[in-house]
């Protein structure tokens, strides 16, 4: 039987600065694969150490201070020629450094938590709107999860979309930047408006108003998309595909209503499994790139939309075990 595995802050220092071997870095993946706790603790990690660069502590808690006492000690070490192990590696200040702010970072977390608790705004059958603390406008989309806290605070708005889909209107303030971490994505605005959707970590950004600067957290990939341009990050291979926005169908759950114009019967069939939670597949290739207009609005059926569908198109359906083949 495997031993569980025990994994120490200083490991997962190591592994977010690449200072681990092979057999380090595959003990660290393992673990994170096996608990989906585990992994909920890496990304909280990784996000504390990626924003303990610019934290900021406060009179009780002075990283700063702390930083500075440390070096003063390892010079005294070093003078002395004590017969102490270095720590391995060329960055050991920046893991010394890491280990003093991620602690002094989570004691201010764990302090402010019970004054400004997270949110878990969680939609599962229907679509919710919500405004944030700072007047930001979030429309979230069914079966989405949104963490946010009660009210921001610090030099940036941070909130994590989880799972699912959300627009965000997000309210101009150009000294406190809006973040959203959603997988491995770093979203960072000021005040515009975007669509964002994390589908097992697969992420799809639409920027209607506004610039939105996105980064791909492990490649540090970094970019900057303007209104009607829409980008995708794949969760496995970490690549960027950006484009302009070809259609409208994304905003289906804030509009109520589905209009389209020389649209590709996939991706009409995509955007119905979605709005209507429906296992809708197409049977034939040739029919994937078939291009179709129309218009319905929230009243319509799914019954009604593919009976129009197939008369357009003179195709028709078939429902085989909860399945409709488009033939």
């Amino acid at each position: 039987m495997n031993q569980p595995l025990h994994i120490t802050d200083e490991l997962l220092i190591d592994y977010v600065l690449n200072e681990v071997s092979a057999e380090e870095a595959a003990r660290v993946d393992s673990w994170r694969k096996l608990d989906p706790e585990n992994e909920r603790r890496f990304e909280q990690f990784r996000l504390i150490w990626e924003s303990s660069r610019s934290f900021k502590a406060d009179a009780v808690i002075d990283a700063q201070a702390s930083l500075q006492k440390v070096k003063q000690r390892a010079a005294e070490i070093k003078n002395q020629q004590a017969n102490v192990v270095p720590m391995r590696g060329r960055y050991g200040w920046l893991k010394i450094a890491a280990s003093i702010i991620f602690i002094a970072a989570c004691a201010w977390i764990w302090f402010s938590r019970f004054s400004n608790p997270e949110v878990k705004l969680e939609s599962q059958a229907v679509v919710r709107i919500d405004t944030l603390s700072d007047g930001t406008i979030v429309t979230v989309n069914k079966n989405t999860r949104l963490d946010h806290p009660e009210k921001f605070t610090g030099d940036q708005r941070l909130v994590n979309l989880v799972k699912g889909e959300a627009f965000f209107n997000v309210a101009h303030n150009k000294a406190k930047p809006f973040v959203i971490t959603a997988g491995e994505a770093l979203i960072k605005v000021v005040g515009t408006s975007f669509n964002v959707k994390n589908v097992n970590g697969n992420i799809e950004i639409i920027v209607e108003t506004g610039l939105v600067q996105v980064t791909d957290s492990r490649s540090k990939l970094m970019i900057l998309l303007k209104p009607r341009e829409v980008v995708s990050l794949n969760a496995k291979t970490g690549k960027f595909v950006k484009q302009h926005k070809q259609d409208n169908l994304y905003q289906y759950y804030r509009s109520k209503d589905l209009v389209f114009k020389n649209v590709k019967l996939s991706r009409l069939v995509t955007v119905l499994n979605e709005a209507y939670d429906s296992h809708i597949i197409i049977g034939r290739k040739e029919l994937n790139d078939m291009e179709i207009a129309g218009s319905f609005n929230a009243d319509n059926s799914l019954e009604t939309m593919l009976h129009v569908i197939q008369l357009t198109l003179n195709i028709r359906a078939e429902e085989k075990q909860g399945t409709i083949i488009l033939k």
